[in-house]
């Protein structure tokens, strides 16, 4: 554990505030203890599934301020270089705005000019975004990236993760299930999250959890038990069915252009042999041109996406579209690599669609 002191913290650490609003503005030790153990393991959780334990993090506890109880982690991260290229990527750049509600363009702009070279630099004043991958690679003590205190760096990459872990601590059932918390470790952080509300639940002097030093506190007491349920896991040799990738070309009957209401109602479409199929589409960089009314969209629409499905009792289920390529004819992006599919989707195969062979979306 580091000696700095506080104020040489804050020069180099990003700040996790737990807020309990409790009478008197004292709070049961086990509380603290076990609330902020549970902070820790979601950022563990984080650690290996998305940094591949490269954070070399340390979690220590600040003085609470006065006339409160303001639980105040400090997250120091000696390994920014992990989190910015992280940042960097496809899967990154969705985690991180799922999480914190910021996209790696508006992290980007408020680090400064400095991270406009680490993280792609799409502002939002940007009317036709460019077809190819903007993003650019780390390149560490590249002579054209300005000087910046090591200090500078580390308190950013620490804003991020604390970013990502206030999100899932904060962040209702729902909105995680949008996120998809099944990927590699996500699922003991959201465990952790249920322990951390356990422990609010049974220190009945807490009445209400904030995550800012505001006097906000956006999660009552009444809404602990459901943040306190462990969803359930599958037995570890109930394996789901592996994921198969393929290029096709659809031709849209029925889109729904309300990302968060896919999974109530899912685009429609006929596929390269003309038979129905049901579809979501995640591909981040689809609805940022959505957003920003960059489509040619026509009464019948066709697109040519990269997608994925399983495959069960001999029909596909689950179909998800990870990256449009062509929309209506116009090009829009490249297939994403087999190891943004891999970090995705996990092990997965191949399939090549042909038109003159029956589809496997045959219903």
């Amino acid at each position: 554990m580091t000696d700095a002191l506080a104020w040489e913290l804050d020069e180099c650490s990003g700040h996790l505030y737990i807020h309990f609003d409790v009478s008197d503005h004292f709070l049961n030790l086990d509380t603290f203890i076990r609330t902020a153990e549970s902070a820790r393991k979601v950022i563990e959780a984080l650690d290996e599934t998305f940094f591949n334990g490269g954070l070399e993090y340390e979690l220590i506890v600040l003085p609470p301020a006065e006339g409160t109880f303001l639980s105040k982690l400090g997250v120091l991260v000696a390994g920014p270089a992990a989190v910015f290229a992280f940042l960097n990527t496809d899967v990154g750049g969705a985690y991180v705005e799922g999480l914190t509600g910021r996209s790696p363009s508006e992290w980007a702009k408020s680090f400064g000019e400095y991270h406009r070279t680490l993280i792609e630099g799409v502002s939002e004043e940007t009317t036709e975004p460019d077809e190819e991958d903007t993003r650019l690679e780390v390149i560490e003590g590249s002579p054209e990236i300005p000087t910046m205190s090591e200090s500078e760096t580390c308190k950013e990459a620490a804003q991020i993760v604390v970013a990502m872990a206030r999100g899932i601590l904060e962040k209702g059932q729902d909105e995680l299930e949008k996120v998809g918390m099944e990927v590699g470790a996500l699922a003991d952080a959201v465990d952790a999250r249920a322990d951390f509300y356990t422990a609010c639940i049974e220190d009945r002097d807490v009445k209400r959890v904030g995550f800012t030093p505001d006097d906000d506190f956006p999660i009552p007491r009444n809404s602990f038990p459901e943040r306190a349920q462990k969803p359930a896991r599958k037995p570890k040799d109930e394996e789901p069915p592996e994921w198969s990738v393929s290029i096709e070309s659809i031709y849209v009957t029925s889109p729904n252009w309300d990302k968060e209401d896919q999974k109530t109602r899912q685009w429609k479409g006929k596929d390269q042999i003309r038979r129905d199929c049901y579809f979501i589409i995640e591909d981040t960089e689809f609805w940022y041109k959505v957003k920003n009314k960059a489509l040619h969209v026509e009464v019948l629409d066709n697109l040519k996406v990269q997608w994925a499905f399983q495959n069960t009792d001999g029909r596909p289920k689950n179909r998800r579209v990870l990256r449009v390529l062509e929309f209506n004819g116009d090009k829009l992006a490249d297939p994403l690599p087999p190891e943004a599919v891999r970090a995705i989707l996990g092990q997965y195969s191949e399939y090549e669609a042909n038109i003159e062979q029956r589809s496997l979306f045959d219903q």
